[in-house]
């Protein structure tokens, strides 16, 4: 079973699905004929006009039940256990309370805590919290990136904007998100968990505007899936690091899973912890500064609840 296991988490895994869909592209665009170029402009062109991200997904297969038969497939539970993930919760989450905003940390270097908790049913999360419908959402980038963003729409992921946030929110959805983003990649380092979470606020703001509660979310083991080569503070080469997720959105750690595959993670178990939901104390249509800046100072406060286990060690970046 272990050689399936490898062999499902190795064809699933978004970062070979990445490359193989760029190669693809690219060789298409290179060495296809007439009709085949034509085919991938067009499809290009449909990209960057298509609303779906925005909208969490294709609704359409939402409604047809196929979205849900995707997150719920074999290959997905074969993947998780490749690690293995495990999802724990550490109270209930009624569906009639909901929707939810699951605030996910630490990112790491591709998010495999979030991705199988909430972006597939791959770790159990339909049995954990029934009645729940959660969309996964991420960087603009990813949905530029040809025949992926396909992939990932058909199980109702969609991209990380204000604008989706709310859509999906005041439509009863809950969401998740990973608020260090591309910066808190940077800091993946095996044996921390070194987040950036102090000036980023917009999902308490959000809680604040629909009245969707906040849902802190540890992956213990997230940070031990890649080594990482780090660049200190101020060096030349740290520098060009946040250059470029300044200018891309997205960051460009240097990284290595197993030494014969690199983009392949480790065998290392992953536990996603759900903690307790963080009500916001009154829906307001647009907080003020101070009302987002005390929620948020709230929200960092759960963090410490015991019930997640936040090792006394981990924190803040300074500044951050």
């Amino acid at each position: 079973m272990d050689t399936l296991h490898c062999a499902a988490m190795i064809c699933t895994y978004p970062l070979n699905s990445i490359a193989a869909s760029l190669v693809f592209t690219a060789v298409a665009l290179a060495r296809g004929g007439v009709y085949l170029r034509t085919a991938i402009a067009a499809y290009i062109c449909w990209i960057l006009v298509d609303p779906s991200p925005a909208r969490g997904g294709y609704e359409s297969l939402w409604n047809l039940g196929v979205t849900g038969m995707l997150r719920r497939s074999w290959m997905w539970r074969w993947a998780c256990r490749y690690f293995p993930v495990t999802l724990k919760a550490t109270s209930q989450l009624p569906a009639e309370k909901g929707p939810y905003i699951f605030v996910c940390h630490p990112h790491g270097i591709i998010g495999v805590s979030p991705m199988t908790s909430f972006g597939t049913d791959a770790s159990g999360f339909n049995t954990t919290f029934p009645g729940l419908k959660v969309h996964l959402l991420g960087h603009n980038a990813i949905f530029r990136i040809p025949f992926f963003r396909e992939w990932c729409l058909m199980h109702g992921h969609g991209v990380a904007g204000r604008d989706t946030c709310l859509y999906l929110l005041r439509r009863g959805h809950s969401i998740a998100l990973a608020p260090g983003g591309a910066k808190e990649s940077l800091e993946s380092v095996p044996g921390t968990m070194r987040l950036v979470l102090r000036n980023r606020k917009g999902f308490a703001r959000l809680g604040l505007r629909t009245g969707a509660a906040l849902v802190p979310v540890l992956g213990f083991g997230e940070n031990e899936l890649y080594s990482t080569v780090q660049f200190e503070k101020h060096t030349w080469r740290r520098r060009i690091q946040e250059r470029l997720q300044q200018r891309l959105g997205f960051a460009m750690p240097l990284f290595y899973g197993l030494s014969w595959l690199p983009l392949v993670p480790r065998r290392r178990p992953v536990t996603t912890l759900v903690g307790p939901p963080l009500w916001p104390p009154e829906v307001v249509a647009d907080p003020t500064a101070e009302q987002v800046d005390t929620f948020h100072g709230q929200y960092c406060q759960a963090l410490r609840d015991p019930r997640l286990g936040m090792p006394s060690s981990c924190g803040h970046l300074p500044g951050e």
